[in-house]
């Protein structure tokens, strides 16, 4: 600072130090010497920042002064990364959370490796991966073909190309046909319920979803779209409740589908004791109607004795000699 600044500034507070500062509130004696040594030197540094800034206004120029009555700051020590972490990627972590090795075996087929990329995003994005920790740590989980292929492309492949989402472009490219993503396209536009329950089409359609978004582009189409697919008796008790909401319209399919079994189950138990009881009408009216003549009998006073049992060969005897010629036998 300029020397001549600097002795103006001295001046200025002894002087000011001397009298107090105009329009300056007079400060009230206090009972304790520490109070006034506290009001004097706040009094003290409100003027001298009253100086300052009126100092610093006429002269643009000259570097600003500190306040004051602030306090310093102390000043903030930057986040140190843990050099371990830029040096080795977390490939045992990975394998802890679920990442699984990927061969590219005959079996492997376009879900399968469609399956095996989006679990291995998921485990990256739980432990905030870096791209450049998730493109080492995918090409760590490659095996037998599928290394063999990267290799083989990156070796054509100029090295500032080679990224994590260069990673995933390409082995959609060879291991997720666009057949394959158009196939699973078609399947969820002819989605039915059919034969499922209401919890397998639900899982189902939305498994199947991801392969045509424009389809459900929002909940509202999704919903609409979900209720097309549902039997007819579950569609009319959903639909007239106009759901809106993905999650309620699947809980109350759900709920119409067990009322749904629960009368059919009412209705055969209902059918089972109609055939009961149908099937003992017959012995249970002939039973009646007996009961009924034996009754009517013994009231007019006619006895009905039981006819004794007689020999079948006698009475095949005597029809066939004649009551006649019986004492030729005797």
């Amino acid at each position: 600072m300029d020397p001549d600044v600097e002795r103006t500034l001295a001046d200025d507070v002894e002087s000011v130090a001397a009298a107090p500062a105009q329009g300056t509130p007079p400060v009230e004696p206090q009972s304790s010497a520490n109070n006034q040594g506290e009001g004097a030197k706040q009094a003290f540094f409100t003027m001298m920042n009253e100086w300052v800034a009126q100092y610093a206004r006429t002269n643009p120029a000259v570097q600003q002064f500190p306040n004051l009555n602030n306090p310093p700051q102390e000043p903030v020590m930057p986040s140190v990364t843990d050099p371990v972490r830029l040096s080795k990627p977390p490939v045992d972590l990975i394998r802890k959370r679920g990442a699984e090795e990927f061969r590219a075996v005959i079996t492997d087929d376009a879900e399968r490796a469609e399956f095996w990329l989006d679990n291995t995003i998921r485990v990256f994005d739980e432990l905030s991966c870096t791209p450049d920790e998730c493109l080492k740590c995918a090409i760590s989980l490659l095996r037998d073909s599928a290394y063999y292929w990267w290799r083989t492309l990156i070796s054509i492949v100029p090295n500032e190309r080679v990224t994590w989402d260069f990673f995933q472009t390409e082995f959609r490219k060879k291991y997720i046909s666009q057949r394959f993503i158009d196939q699973k396209r078609k399947e969820f536009l002819e989605l039915k319920q059919g034969r499922m329950t209401v919890s397998e089409y639900e899982h189902e359609f939305v498994r199947l979803s991801r392969y045509a978004r424009e389809c459900v582009a929002d909940e509202v189409a999704m919903c609409k779209r979900f209720e097309e697919g549902l039997n007819e008796d579950l569609r009319l008790l959903v639909g007239i409740l106009e759901i809106k909401e993905f999650v309620t319209l699947v809980e109350r399919a759900c709920k119409a589908e067990e009322l749904g079994k629960e009368k059919k189950k009412a209705e055969f138990e209902a059918r089972d004791y109609r055939k009961r009881s149908t099937g003992k009408a017959p012995f249970s009216a002939v039973k009646k109607f007996r009961e009924d003549t034996n009754r009517s009998r013994t009231t007019a006073g006619i006895s009905i004795r039981p006819r004794p049992l007689t020999d079948s060969r006698a009475t095949s005897v005597v029809s066939v000699v004649g009551p006649c010629n019986m004492g030729e036998f005797n």
